[in-house]
């Protein structure tokens, strides 16, 4: 679809059980597509599909979904240009699948946004489980108006904007619960494992925290002068990271 998609907020639903979360699964993978859309089907999901990027873009703007599970394999890859946009241009949360493992591609997953990375084989239960989990973190972002501000960063949770002196930052979602975060416990020093818990509701069992590493390196290159010498998110050797300020 051409001239990009509409910035939907996610419409989030959280219940017991996952009834009434609307799926689109993008798979070019026919057979493997229609047995996970049954299997999540099964689990009380309701579930659409796309075999390919332009379906894929039509059916965000004609039925715009809680959450979308996306195949990367998708047209020789080309599925993570289609996960940029979306997190670019929408506010849907979005779980990356894929049948490949490599660290690189994960990485690369992550820093262009996705909420969680999940490897096939995998059942309808872990993925809709790891949905529901998805759909919790969304859901609590926004509990209150809260503003904090450190130094010339100043940053407000209900228009979800960061500005350090005086200019707004580009950042994603994710980067912005992290510096928030961040910015909240200043002068704590936090490990990995605990930002994966308090950040992404995660833990290493589920996600590699070497995920946390590189969001924390992607917010120096925004917010320090000198990314290589950070004076703003130190580093805490063997211990994590600590908020300067």
């Amino acid at each position: 679809m051409e001239g990009g998609l509409p910035r939907y907020a996610p419409r989030v639903t959280i219940k017991p059980s996952a009834a009434l979360v609307r799926v689109l699964l993008i798979d070019s993978n026919l057979d493997q597509r229609d047995a996970l859309e049954s299997e999540l089907a099964r689990q009380g999901l309701i579930v659409s599909s796309a075999g390919d990027i332009r379906s894929a873009k039509d059916s965000l703007v004609a039925s715009p979904p809680d959450i979308v599970v996306l195949d990367v394999d998708l047209e020789d890859l080309g599925g993570f240009g289609l996960l940029s946009t979306i997190v670019t241009e929408t506010e849907f949360p979005v779980i990356v699948l894929t049948e490949r493992s490599e660290e690189a591609l994960r990485l690369l997953g992550f820093e262009l946004g996705a909420d969680d990375y999940v490897v096939k084989p995998c059942s309808g239960l872990e993925l809709t489980s790891r949905m529901r989990s998805v759909l919790r973190r969304m859901d609590g972002r926004r509990v209150e108006h809260m503003a904090l501000n450190s130094g010339d960063l100043s940053l407000d949770s209900d228009s979800r904007q960061a500005t350090l002196a005086g200019e707004v930052l580009a950042l994603t979602s994710r980067e912005f619960d992290l510096l928030n975060y961040l910015v909240g416990h200043k002068g704590q020093v936090v490990d990995r494992d605990r930002i994966l818990r308090d950040v992404w509701r995660s833990t290493s069992e589920w996600q590699d925290p070497s995920t946390v590493t590189e969001h924390v390196r992607r917010l120096r290159h925004q917010i320090e002068l000198d990314p290589t010498k950070p004076v703003r998110i130190a580093t805490v050797r063997g211990k994590g990271y600590r908020w300067e300020g």
